[in-house]
């Protein structure tokens, strides 16, 4: 996890510093010629503008301005900016000679650039770890980690962990195995289980890590619960003095804190990747928003017409690892359709965790048109925007449905929840059995890729328009 928190933040802070240098060049422009049209005159903005920025990129992680910048003091920050500020002014002059022609930049200018980037990138880092440390390390896209040790190591594990470059990840709370001490806190993180029932608080409770430091353990007690809280798509972090349980794919040694450790997860995704996904998430929300908005003028008149009560139907679901949000879909069913779902249970089609009833009477006519043409789910683009789900993932059930998870079925939740998925496409309406959805789910998971998400994407609009797998 610690290389993959690394990749992230090298990429957040060259793109904070790549803005810093387009924001200091401008303001260099305006100060040296007070004016921006008469700067626009004098020199080729939008070609020098990307110079800078490709030279920018290079100045960047040749200066290694990025590496431990959560950690660094107020002077070693300056002297630190300053190193690349060197390298950037060098670069820029090496390129100025190089292309004159058409790289044509007042040394007062280029100067003028070099003193705001120190300033602008100062403050942008303070800003930047202010926020990593303080505000980002607190919610809850952080991921919880819960803490497995004995008693008379709690409090240095939980200093070793506790330190300002990890940004990535927040302790929750402790397992204390070789005494019960439920209920009490160490500073304010809370003893929440003991040996014997701590598997079931990770199965109920929203942990996406769980780091394990018991020294002289000598039982297989250990590897049944690291595998099976594998099995649950939980990250698990295991200190490298125990037994040898074998390094491929999925488990792999990183650092945490100041611990070094195997790390086994079913599925370790590339952050590069994964903020890919997250843009294409927030390009798709957006347009999706607007179409919401397009409809919603037609829909809300023939909808609350039919059916008065909310437009919108609001309902708990449970996300990534356990957490739970707010989903919204339009509402189809009548306002009351909730108090009488335990009447219609006994004709439920689907088999396990899940409700399903092709001719559900609680249905308005508009709601089954919306659900045929799955305007239904056009809110859900919200929670896309929100961060609650993706554009592409596993179906969000409801809190009565996890409830009843078995650990392996947890997996599934191990990613963000999606408007759409490998379900949705596989002939969701044909589907009766819950199994069936957990399988195609974990498919999804172990084959993912941004490929595969454009696939589904793509292979959805067409079932969308032909009106297939919706009922």
């Amino acid at each position: 996890m610690y290389q993959r928190r690394n990749q992230i933040q090298e990429l957040l802070v060259c793109l904070i510093d790549g803005i810093c240098v387009g924001i200091s060049f401008i303001l260099a422009g305006f100060v040296r010629y007070r004016s921006f049209k008469v700067f626009d005159q004098e020199a080729n903005i939008s070609y020098i503008l990307i110079c800078m920025i490709l030279i920018h990129v290079s100045s960047f992680y040749l200066s290694k301005i990025y590496e431990n910048i959560c950690v660094r003091g107020c002077l070693e920050e300056f002297i630190k900016i300053l190193k690349y500020n060197l390298l950037f002014t060098f670069s820029i002059t090496a390129m100025a000679f190089g292309i004159k022609n058409a790289f044509m930049l007042s040394r007062l200018t280029a100067g003028y650039t070099v003193i705001f980037c120190q300033i602008t990138f100062y403050v942008a880092h303070q800003c930047y770890k202010y926020y990593m440390t303080h505000i980002y390390r607190n919610h809850t896209s952080s991921s919880k980690v819960l803490l497995v040790t004995v008693k008379d190591r709690l409090e240095d594990v939980l200093k070793g962990l506790d330190r300002p470059a990890e940004w990535g990840y927040q302790v929750v709370a402790a397992v204390v195995t070789d005494e019960d001490m439920t209920g009490r806190s160490v500073g304010n993180i809370p003893v929440v289980a003991s040996k014997t029932d701590f598997m079931d608080y990770v199965l109920r409770e929203a942990i996406d890590e769980v780091f394990i430091h018991l020294p002289d353990v000598k039982n297989n007690d250990l590897k049944h619960v690291i595998l099976e809280l594998e099995k649950m798509g939980v990250v698990v972090h295991l200190n490298i003095d125990m037994f040898d349980l074998g390094l491929d794919d999925s488990r792999r040694i990183f650092r945490m804190g100041d611990y070094y450790t195997l790390v086994f997860s079913s599925r370790l995704f590339d952050s590069r990747k994964l903020l890919i996904k997250r843009c294409i998430d927030i390009m798709g929300a957006v347009v999706g928003l607007l179409i919401t908005a397009v409809i919603t003028v037609f829909l809300a008149p023939a909808l609350l017409l039919e059916s008065p009560g909310p437009l919108i139907f609001r309902q708990k679901r449970v996300g990534k690892n356990g957490r739970i949000f707010e989903m919204y879909k339009f509402r189809s069913m009548y306002a009351d359709a909730e108090q009488h779902k335990a009447e219609l249970m006994e004709q439920n089609e689907m088999q396990g965790n899940m409700f399903k009833l092709t001719d559900d009477p609680r249905v308005t006519k508009v709601g089954r048109f919306i659900r045929k043409t799955s305007i239904d789910e056009l809110p859900q683009f919200w929670n896309v925007l929100k961060g609650n789900m993706s554009l592409v993932g596993t179906r969000p059930p409801t809190l009565e449905e996890f409830e009843s998870y078995k650990s392996y079925q947890k997996r599934r939740l191990s990613i963000s929840p999606g408007i759409t998925g490998l379900w949705q496409i596989s002939g969701r309406s044909d589907i009766t059995d819950f199994e069936e959805v957990v399988r195609l789910d974990l498919e999804y998971i172990d084959n993912w890729s941004v490929g595969l998400d454009i696939k589904i994407l793509l292979k959805t609009i067409v079932m969308v328009v032909t009106g297939k797998g919706a009922k």
